[in-house]
């Protein structure tokens, strides 16, 4: 039996990088499940209503996995998610992280299905140029954050201890860097999304604090290639770092690329930047994110990924997203 002629089970399959992987496996033909409770959601369940796809409007918390039958691989994905988007879920979001990712490796176990656990560079806990096997430090007392990133990472050690005990799970974790794309919305406090709007709708580009954060984003695509590239891999209980290392740039400079762009593409813009103190705009609970830089040479070496898309051209996309919109 090929790879076509398989079915997945993807949670979160309506949100942002769900919904591209979810294209991607139909255009393989393999016949594809979403769970999803749309809490996060960037397309409806309609999206893909002319396809070989099932969508159940459920948490994985109500969803009955028994249900599924004959499922050859699952792709967990569903999350709580964003810098703002976790501080209305603070208290609840480490438990809820964990009992999902039991449940699914769960009933990975039981049907001898392989799992594809979608994690975050969250679980670093710091900054810096980040491996696979860098130390997770965590400061700063019991923030929301933090809480994000530790639920994350105990998800994590809850599929790689298993695993030692129970040779039935095989699993691979993969830790994307700074996604972004056509699509992400602005309500969780995404960056792109946020100052595209602003741009192109003549508002100040508010920067958070001075500017100097930096990120390495990284296309979508390119994101979904890396969790396919991984999928057809023979390799199993891995980590992997995905993420674009060249597109490394602090937040200012990003912000003027953005207005340059915006000028370029579209005629009478001409946005300015405005620095911010976030927890204005988000409340005291707000934190901003470090500085994280993917290393991926464990996935360029043994699988041969490597992320093709500049930071100029996802720019140029989400501006055009939105002007259509």
């Amino acid at each position: 039996m090929g790879k076509s002629d398989k079915k997945a089970l993807i949670t979160g399959g309506l949100g942002f990088i769900g919904s591209y992987l979810t294209e991607r496996l139909l255009d393989r033909e393999l016949e594809t499940i979403i769970i999803d409770n749309k809490s996060t959601n960037v397309v409806s369940e309609d999206f893909f209503e002319k396809s070989n796809c099932k969508v159940f409007t459920q948490s994985i918390k109500d969803f009955d996995l028994n249900n599924l039958k004959n499922v050859d691989i699952v792709f967990h994905l569903a999350s709580i998610l964003g810098p703002s988007g976790i501080l209305n879920h603070a208290g609840d979001i480490a438990v809820k992280t964990i009992n999902d990712v039991v449940k699914l490796r769960d009933y990975c176990i039981k049907n001898e299905v392989p799992l594809i656990d979608i994690s975050t560079s969250e679980v670093y806990g710091h900054s810096g140029i980040l491996k696979e096997n860098s130390e997770k430090v965590f400061s700063g007392g019991s923030k929301v954050r933090p809480e994000y990133g530790l639920g994350k990472l105990a998800s994590e050690m809850a599929l790689i201890n298993k695993a030692k005990v129970d040779s039935r799970l095989r699993y691979n974790l993969i830790r994307p860097f700074n996604v972004t794309g056509p699509r992400q919305k602005p309500d969780a406090g995404f960056v792109l999304p946020r100052f595209a709007i602003s741009a192109l709708t003549n508002q100040p580009i508010t920067v958070f604090g001075n500017g100097t954060q930096r990120r390495a984003f990284t296309h979508v695509q390119d994101i979904c290639e890396s969790i396919l590239a991984v999928y057809d891999s023979e390799y199993q209980n891995e980590i992997w770092n995905v993420g674009r290392p060249n597109n490394e740039m602090s937040i200012n400079e990003m912000a003027d690329q953005i207005i340059d762009l915006t000028k370029k593409k579209f005629s009478g813009i001409n946005p300015k930047k405005l620095y911010v103190d976030p927890k204005k705009i988000h409340g005291p609970l707000f934190e901003e994110a470090m500085d994280k830089i993917p290393y991926i040479k464990k996935i360029t070496t043994k699988i041969g990924w490597e992320p093709k898309i500049s930071s100029e051209q996802v720019f140029s996309e989400v501006l055009d997203f939105y002007k259509r919109k």
